[in-house]
């Protein structure tokens, strides 16, 4: 799947909801969402999409506004390293 997401025309990855999709071609952004790899049929990570819309309410955003922290334009907001516990 590595191998297609390169292709922007077979499945797209949005890092920001940690989607995959399939791509509407009709010359916008909109995909359909997948939950499950078209070519081993693995399962795919949880979308965050509720939750990335739930963490800029709680932080008095609105979608369009162009106050929204960097992070959340991308994967920083929830790929973040989880501190390690001692052995």
């Amino acid at each position: 799947m590595a191998d297609r997401l390169k292709d922007e025309t077979t499945v797209v990855y949005i890092p920001k909801f940690r989607e995959y999709g399939l791509p509407i071609l009709d010359g916008g952004t909109s995909y359909i969402a997948i939950q499950f790899c078209p070519w081993c049929g693995a399962r795919l990570p949880d979308g965050l999409r509720n939750e990335w819309f739930d963490a800029l309410e709680k932080l008095g955003l609105a979608v369009d506004s162009e106050n929204i922290p960097e992070k959340f334009l991308s994967d920083r907001w929830w790929n973040v390293a989880q501190p390690r516990s001692p052995n």
